[in-house]
């Protein structure tokens, strides 16, 4: 991406990989997991940093093989062919853009709680910044970077430490047990809080050494993230009562407001915004980089990939926070997370599949770390991606399978460049086919409910459309004649 390459050392990466995962996630999502599982919340904090350790290990090997910048999508580049590379690369791209836009949002709530600022163009605003951060060069975000995660950890030290002696720690023995299916489901919550790692692996181009730092960086990320959420949990869970905690909007904001007095509040409010600001550089550094693997490689247009005279990508950043500022406008926090979720277990089980596949495929391919228990890893973590999917939302599931369908319409519009009346029709025919599943699941959420009829179902004929319109749209694009601009590699 830029001149400037092979400047990030392994403490900048460990750093880059705390800062993207401190994020909204420790302020926003704790009260949500002790209403979940209780004071058990921290048990589902070790279950997810396993997985996200089984992931980081798989991840270390694909990107000490392939030390591109791309993450996700260089690895399935390189182990498969024709579109299933370009719909991963297309749906992290997504991901990444989608998370930034979420944590624009929650730094604009964070600093209303200081001063009453309008939430959409303050998300906005910072934004901008990150962007005019980017463009100056990876020296200086990594400067900013460091600093910020820095305090960060400064403060939460302050916390915990004035938690020992008024808290009262006698649930600690009641950590064991509980309903162990709400312990698991409230780790699928928690897994997006560890996923830091995949920002050093999108940079990994950048990175000092890279075949030794990545490795350790994303193990010294991993662990640095569990003590972190597990002695903040603990603090938290010392301060409020259970109850108080599965209530409150900002768990951590009100434990600092007893523990540490009148300036607690102000004081992690501070501490929020760093830790989001720090988050939404990082997305938006991995989205970059995503945007330009994309534009570099022929997929999306190659001014993508263009690099301006003070050696960054400067249409990459400027295309993907043009899309970030679009999501980032709607205010809708909940259902951008999810999103976010979605498209990173999608990811991560392509990635490893991607693994296993080149161990196949391209045995002589040098390969400075290897997973330790091959194939066993891989194949859990794949397997875990899955499942963990199934905690998602429909409605999240719902949007993100629209955002790869029309990753496929981009993809035989631009890259193959099919005739164009077919592809348009088969386009309406999918459109209308995702109105009827939208319409399906509306009513299986219980949206709005049909007349009944005494002869069939007619939210049954409501799915039997919805796949019939999916099955003539899908055929009309995969099987009209095309003229290919794929090089015989992608094919």
């Amino acid at each position: 991406m830029s001149t400037d390459k092979h400047k990030l050392s392994l403490f900048d990466c460990v750093m880059l990989g705390v800062g993207s995962a401190l994020g909204p996630e420790i302020f926003l999502l704790l009260g949500l997991a002790g209403a979940l599982a209780g004071v058990q919340a921290v048990i589902s904090i070790f279950i997810a940093f396993v997985f996200a350790l089984l992931v980081g290990l798989c991840y270390a090997e694909l990107a000490t093989a392939i030390p591109t910048s791309g993450g996700d999508y260089v690895f399935s580049r390189r182990a498969f062919k024709g579109m299933l590379p370009f719909i991963v690369g297309w749906i992290v791209w997504f991901g990444n853009i989608v998370y930034a836009a979420f944590n624009a949002i929650a730094v604009a709530y964070f600093l209303k709680v200081i001063i009453p600022v309008p939430v959409g163009l303050t998300a906005i605003s910072f934004i901008i910044i990150s962007g005019v951060l980017l463009y100056l060069g990876m020296c200086t975000l990594k400067r900013v970077q460091n600093a910020m995660v820095a305090g960060l950890i400064v403060l939460f030290a302050i916390f915990v430490y004035s938690t020992f002696s008024i808290g009262d720690w006698s649930y600690l023995s009641t950590l064991i047990g509980g309903d162990w299916r709400a312990t698991f489901s409230t780790a699928a919550l928690l897994l997006i809080a560890f996923i830091g790692f995949e920002d050093i692996i999108s940079v990994s181009a950048e990175v000092r050494e890279p075949r030794k730092t990545i490795p350790i960086a994303i193990v010294a990320t991993l662990l640095a993230l569990l003590a972190i959420y597990v002695f903040i949990s603990l603090a938290v869970f010392a301060i409020l009562p259970i109850s108080a905690v599965a209530s409150s909007e900002n768990a951590l904001l009100d434990a600092a407001s007893i523990a540490m007095g009148e300036n607690g509040k102000l004081l992690f409010s501070i501490a929020g915004l760093l830790a989001i600001a720090t988050s939404l550089n990082a997305a938006m550094t991995a989205a970059t980089m995503n945007a330009f693997a994309l534009g570099r490689d022929g997929y999306l247009p190659r001014k993508l990939a263009a690099i301006s005279p003070n050696g960054t990508a400067s249409m990459a950043i400027l295309v993907s926070a043009a899309i970030i500022v679009v999501f980032a406008a709607t205010e809708a926090v909940a259902f951008i997370a999810y999103l976010t979720d979605f498209a990173y277990f999608i990811a991560i089980a392509i990635s490893t599949y991607a693994l296993i596949t080149l161990r196949r495929n391209q045995p002589s391919l040098e390969r400075p770390f290897n997973v330790p228990f091959y194939p066993y890893i891989p194949y859990v973590a794949m397997a875990l991606s899955c499942v963990f999917l199934l905690f998602m939302r429909p409605q999240s599931m719902l949007i993100g399978a629209l955002w790869m369908l029309a990753g496929v319409l981009v993809y035989y519009l631009y890259v193959i460049g099919m005739n164009r009346v077919k592809i348009a029709f088969g386009g309406v025919l999918l459109f209308l086919s995702a109105i009827f599943f939208t319409a399906y699941f509306m009513i299986e959420a219980g949206y709005f409910s049909l007349p009944k009829a005494d002869s069939f179902n007619l939210n049954g004929v409501v799915l039997l459309m919805a796949i019939s319109l999916l099955a003539a749209g899908a055929y009309l694009i995969m099987f009209t004649g095309s003229r290919t601009k794929l090089t015989r590699e992608q094919r």
